[in-house]
């Protein structure tokens, strides 16, 4: 049951109470005691019609007013994302919120778009599917982008449901494309030609030949090797970061608060230590967009279509084939999940089913003999 504890310090009352939609202890604050006393009965009624299976949502939100999808976006900003650090994460929520104003007007009560219905392209359509198919058949964005949007809304709205903005959910795991409706996934398959003719080409220079061995070597994320990165200076890699004699470098990953050490193949200190020589300010002295350009140059130069992501991409691939583990390949890229490392960068390769298929024959006429 709830319950009620007077700040000195701060001169409020404090009233913890079970939220009914997780079953977590939460607290409120109140200048008065005559506030908590109130709000302390209202919490112990909805935990009393909730253990009696009783209309306690309908309760909850009798004297609420149903709030628009704009006004719960200015509280999630408020709320939320002015507390986190990552710029990247704030512009994209942003983005993401603009997205569903794009399709349902600010003034939409965020509890009646499951009941609209709209005609796209000639089909009556429900609830989320307007978003859908106006982002697909009207944006032209791709279905899995669509997707990843659907998931970070549901993630706004799901936060709105805990903090009781909203009487039931807004989006749930059903509002999106399954995985049959969704395209293939294609990435770039190197071949042992491919891969020859690239770090071979007479008409690249060593800097470029340099670059590239780096990146496939490695199998690091653009940024988390370029030196220039305005928007997030943190992650810059400069030369204190590099440890010539032990052979390591302190690199910042994704989805990583500090700076992990990672060890560094001899092939590619030989090409730090010549840019270290040669007065180079920073290991890779350049913004992503100058590396971008870097590698559409050598793209064009060589015929060989490809981005700096399909360079990380050959080493999970060559570890793939190498060591015949999604798990080995995913380490090698600083990537743990091996369903990643299947859908987006190394599929089984034909020596791994070559192992496979051996060894079956090995059990069998074993068997069988």
């Amino acid at each position: 049951m709830a319950k009620i504890n007077k700040i000195k310090d701060r001169k409020l009352f404090r009233v913890r109470y079970k939220n009914p939609h997780t079953d977590s202890w939460q607290a409120k604050y109140y200048k008065t005691k005559e506030e908590a006393i109130l709000a302390k009965a209202h919490w112990n009624k909805i935990e009393l019609m909730k253990k009696n299976n009783m209309d306690w949502k309908g309760e909850l939100h009798a004297d609420k007013k149903a709030l628009t999808i704009g006004e719960i976006f200015t509280k999630y900003r408020n709320n939320v994302l002015t507390k986190k650090n990552d710029v990247d994460t704030k512009a994209k929520y942003n983005v993401v919120m603009n997205s569903a104003l794009k399709v349902f007007p600010d003034d939409t009560i965020a509890e009646t778009i499951r009941s609209m219905s709209q005609d796209i392209n000639g089909s009556i359509v429900d609830g989320w599917k307007i978003y859908m198919d106006t982002c697909e058949y009207i944006q032209g964005r791709a279905r899995r982008g669509i997707n990843s949007y659907l998931r970070d809304l549901k993630n706004i709205f799901d936060w709105a449901l805990e903090e009781d903005y909203v009487s039931k959910a807004i989006i749930t795991k059903n509002d999106k494309y399954t995985k049959s409706e969704l395209p293939v996934l294609m990435y770039k398959k190197w071949s042992r030609e491919e891969i020859d003719a690239l770090f071979n080409h007479p008409a690249l220079d060593e800097f470029q030949k340099d670059l590239m061995w780096m990146y496939a070597v490695m199998g690091s994320r653009a940024n988390e090797l370029t030196g220039r990165n305005n928007r997030k200076p943190h992650k810059e890699l400069h030369w204190e970061h590099v440890d010539f004699e032990a052979g390591t470098i302190l690199l910042l990953q994704k989805r990583r608060k500090t700076r992990e050490i990672v060890n560094v193949h001899p092939s590619v200190m030989v090409i730090l230590k010549k840019w270290h020589e040669r007065g180079y300010k920073r290991p890779i002295d350049m913004y992503y967009s100058e590396l971008h350009r870097t590698l559409r140059t050598i793209s064009q130069i060589t015929g060989i279509d490809f981005t700096c992501h399909d360079l990380r991409r050959m080493k999970a691939q060559l570890l793939r084939k190498r060591f015949h583990s999604a798990k080995v390949a995913g380490h090698g890229i600083g990537d743990n999940s091996e369903t990643v490392v299947e859908d987006h960068y190394a599929g089984i390769s034909l020596e791994e089913q070559a192992k496979i298929n051996n060894g079956m024959f090995e059990q069998l006429t074993a068997i069988t003999q």
